[in-house]
């Protein structure tokens, strides 16, 4: 049996810039290209944790934004309006999102599970 893990929206941002290495200009620059800029202030809120003063949690539109930026950084813009983010967020829209990002086919997605001890059939 497997443990639930839940993650809220600022753990996945702060997860994907040290995977990533991004520093703080990098992040900034996502946003931008998905013709969302923000501030570092508000980007540094969303680095801390939620006991930390200051904190203060990411919006599921917010996080769409950067990860369809994401997408345009590492594969490209596509012709024709931007898309729109969600408002609301599944774990699975985000999984969909990086493996788009990625470039990731489904056997390498789950061989990424398997290596962090987490076995899915390709099916789930």
């Amino acid at each position: 049996m497997y443990k639930k893990v839940t993650m809220n929206k600022n753990d996945i941002l702060r997860r994907l810039r040290f995977a990533l290495n991004y520093n703080d200009a990098q992040m900034l620059a996502v946003f931008a290209l998905a013709d969302q800029p923000i501030k570092r202030e508000q980007l540094l809120q969303w680095y801390l944790r939620d006991d930390q003063p200051g904190f203060f949690e990411m919006l599921d539109l917010e996080l769409a934004i950067f990860l369809n930026g994401l997408i345009i950084q590492l594969r490209g813009s596509k012709d024709g309006p931007m898309p729109e983010p969600e408002s609301e967020l599944t774990h699975n829209l985000i999984l969909r999102k990086l493996k788009i990002a990625l470039n990731l086919q489904t056997e390498e997605m789950l061989a990424i599970w398997e290596l962090a001890n987490y076995k899915l059939s390709k099916h789930e």
